[in-house]
């Protein structure tokens, strides 16, 4: 009995973690997806737009030293 119960643990040992690889690629594809989304959306955003674009403007007329 001792055999054939060391027998199934050598066949089975190691197998326990069969396609762990693959759910973890499967969950980081879904994470950078999901964070591509919410980038995508925020850049998309008019306000963002125009947020980005004054802090532009702003650093160009500081660096420059123009006014206005």
């Amino acid at each position: 009995m001792k055999k054939i119960i060391a027998a199934v643990k050598a066949r089975f040992h190691g197998h326990h973690e069969a396609g762990m690889a693959t759910a973890e690629y499967a969950v980081g594809t879904v994470a950078v997806i999901s964070i591509g989304g919410i980038i995508y959306k925020i850049i998309s955003d008019p306000m963002f737009r125009d947020t980005i674009w004054e802090l532009i403007l702003w650093l160009f007329r500081m660096i420059t030293g123009i006014t206005g």
